[in-house]
């Protein structure tokens, strides 16, 4: 018997980036369509830890990070992407 395996398509920080913050993009639509089963989105550690450096740089509220690690620990998560 054959299992199925969705395709893969690779994701960098910048795709990260793009699918996290703009819905119109083609990489947010790729992040639901993994969400549902139907691809899997492939990222490095290395990825995430730019997304990470980003939303840490420029989300803040008075100067602090908006996030706590444990937030942020949970996105990652609960993001349908495969970490490599």
């Amino acid at each position: 018997m054959m299992s199925w395996k969705p395709p893969q398509v690779a994701f960098d920080a910048k795709h990260l980036v793009r699918a996290l913050f703009d819905p119109s993009t083609e990489e947010a639509r790729l992040l639901e369509v993994a969400a549902r089963g139907d691809l899997d989105i492939q990222a490095s550690r290395s990825a995430w830890n730019g997304v990470l450096w980003l939303i840490q740089s420029t989300v803040k509220d008075g100067g602090r990070p908006m996030y706590t690690g444990e937030e942020l620990a949970r996105l990652r998560e609960d993001l349908p992407v495969t970490w490599a």
